[in-house]
């Protein structure tokens, strides 16, 4: 082989003609793997589904949240120095909207998708602790 066909080769090897595809299935299983993350829960508490919103991804999320123990006491407030004692745990509002935030950064940084409109259905909770097993 010539030095000019190998150096027209190695141009061909750093430009190879082609295309990539994310199935459906691929970028609903990346959503909601990253919204299990934001929200702390397991995969499976998680459902989305993904369309199209004007020529960006439009993600609809159902989240099963964990609810916390009602009958334990909890701390209401947390001192910050130098400032008002603020809630010890954020809102499940407050947690949507951080989660929101996580879903379209980590998405796209995954995807290379630009995701536009994200709709967050936060669904019945789930007990925290083990359920009670009685023998008789």
């Amino acid at each position: 082989m010539s030095s000019a066909a190998a150096a027209n080769r190695g141009s061909l090897d750093a430009h190879r003609i082609g295309h990539n595809r994310l199935t459906y299935t691929a970028i609903r299983k990346t959503v909601e793997s990253v919204t299990a993350q934001a929200f702390h829960v397991d995969a499976g508490d998680v459902s989305a589904t993904v369309e199209d919103d004007a020529g960006k991804l439009g993600v609809s999320v159902s989240v099963k949240l964990t609810l916390p123990p009602l009958l334990k006491p909890v701390p209401l407030l947390k001192p910050q120095p130098g400032g008002e004692p603020q809630p010890a745990t954020a809102t499940v509002f407050e947690q949507a909207r951080a989660a929101r935030k996580e879903i379209v950064a980590r998405g796209t940084a995954i995807t290379g998708l630009d995701i536009g409109r994200v709709d967050i259905r936060l669904t019945g909770g789930k007990s925290g602790q083990p359920k009670e097993r009685r023998v008789e």
